[in-house]
């Protein structure tokens, strides 16, 4: 069975669609804010909405160009070079870079939890253990 990339979420407060930017804003902005978040999260681009990704994240919708000048109209985007910065986006999403420094230490904790169940199992060396093979310090 192939492995799947694990689920990344993003944070989406349940009263966004009261905030009066979102509202103003309009319904196709509205989705095109929330794809953005989708977008912005999944490619880890801490918050920045790409221009050359813009006719991806808004396929389908009409008039984009009105859209995007209403969420930066409203505040929820701000214009930057080469695209847009999703208002708050710090507020509520860890940095890429923070976010990968805890992976790295979730999976350097996994590996050492397997390394000692594989010694308490009479193994001396096991080839994909990354403690075995030198890549995990095990202190």
């Amino acid at each position: 069975m192939a492995r799947t990339a694990p689920s990344v979420y993003v944070p989406l407060d349940v009263n966004y669609m009261r905030d009066p930017r979102i509202r103003r804003a309009g319904p196709d902005a509205e989705l095109l804010y929330l794809r953005a978040l989708a977008y912005a999260k999944g490619g880890e681009t801490d918050g920045m909405v790409h221009d050359y990704d813009l006719d991806v994240i808004a396929v389908g919708l009409a008039k984009v160009q009105a859209r995007v000048d209403a969420l930066v109209r409203e505040k929820a985007w701000e214009e930057r070079e080469g695209g847009w910065f999703i208002a708050g986006w710090f507020n509520w999403n860890e940095s890429t870079l923070t976010l990968r420094d805890k992976r790295k230490r979730q999976a350097e904790g996994a590996a050492k939890t397997n390394h000692t169940r594989h010694q308490k199992n009479g193994a001396e060396f096991v080839r994909d253990c990354l403690v075995c093979l030198g890549e995990v310090d095990p202190a």
